[in-house]
């Protein structure tokens, strides 16, 4: 059976805690004296739908996000091991999510976590755009360079139209991670996702053009650069694990989605994406810190 529902989301304002959780306000008024400095999370609202089959049982939650489509994440329980996988879907053409909530200032941005039951990832935007940290996206634009198009490489998620543009750039300053973590601080085994080229970067490695004409800050690629993804586990503030992916290894530039295989961080209640190029200036990374991510998949 298939169930559409469209709802608005509703905010919630939690703090950030030293384990990567968003908690409620309700729920830490009269814990303590200090002051709270809250994180504005975005909440999806849900439903579940069960289908049995003979070899395994689904269960599968859809998350709706205004009238612009859904976000989903599918839990699968086959030989007991259940597991969660981040993909979404949305109807609204060139869409890119931006919080709205000033409330919490975060170095040039505001933040704003997206919650995406049992995954909270982190978010900022400004005034002019997306900030750091993730946000969503079905852009199709696979030409315009620039750091105003997010799109994929790709134009497209690995299952439906949408998926994750993320910003690490924020790493090199003490800003805002691109980060992954769980609700309430639980731990995850991590398992796999999907990853490629934002269109920013792939046309500022491949044509040299960042959008900048002929100011453009990135360098001629040669067959020795390399633009690394660097994704880190870690169970509450203990590294778990690290493990790379080449988005550019000389002149092979992914231009489509790649799987990375996940298992070695283990159990984790927070994952971190770091980006790392030979093509660095006076003032840190000259390559775009920006890459896409889909299909995100843990298990308990």
């Amino acid at each position: 059976m298939s169930i559409t529902t469209s709802a608005t989301a509703p905010l919630r304002v939690g703090r950030r805690t030293d384990r990567g959780k968003s908690e409620d306000l309700q729920d830490i008024f009269g814990e303590s004296d200090q002051p709270v400095h809250p994180v504005v999370t975005t909440i999806l609202p849900g439903f579940s739908n069960f289908k049995n089959t003979t070899m395994k049982k689904v269960l599968s939650f859809a998350l709706v996000a205004l009238t612009m489509g859904f976000i989903s994440v599918s839990c699968d329980k086959d030989d007991d091991v259940k597991s969660y996988t981040l993909s979404m879907s949305v109807d609204k053409a060139d869409y890119v999510f931006l919080g709205t909530d000033q409330s919490n200032p975060s170095g040039y941005y505001f933040r704003q976590d997206i919650s995406i039951d049992p995954f909270v990832l982190t978010h900022s935007f400004g005034d002019w755009g997306f900030g750091e940290g993730f946000t969503y996206t079905n852009g199709t634009d696979v030409t315009t360079p620039g750091y105003t198009n997010l799109s994929a490489i790709t134009g497209k998620g690995v299952k439906t139209n949408a998926y994750f543009t993320a910003n690490t750039g924020g790493a090199a300053y003490g800003g805002l991670l691109a980060e992954i973590s769980f609700k309430d601080g639980k731990a995850y085994n991590a398992k796999e996702c999907y990853v490629t080229n934002s269109t920013y970067a792939y046309q500022a490695i491949k044509n040299h053009d960042d959008g900048n004409g002929q100011y453009a800050m990135v360098k001629e690629w040669t067959d020795k650069d390399r633009f690394t993804l660097t994704i880190t586990g870690y169970n509450g503030e203990k590294e778990t694990g690290k493990v790379e992916f080449l988005l550019a290894d000389g002149k092979n530039i992914v231009n489509s989605w790649q799987n990375v295989d996940l298992k070695k961080l283990g159990l984790v209640t927070r994952i971190t994406f770091v980006l790392s190029s030979t093509d660095n200036g006076t003032y840190g990374m000259n390559t775009p810190s920006y890459f896409c991510l889909d299909q995100l998949t843990v298990t308990e």
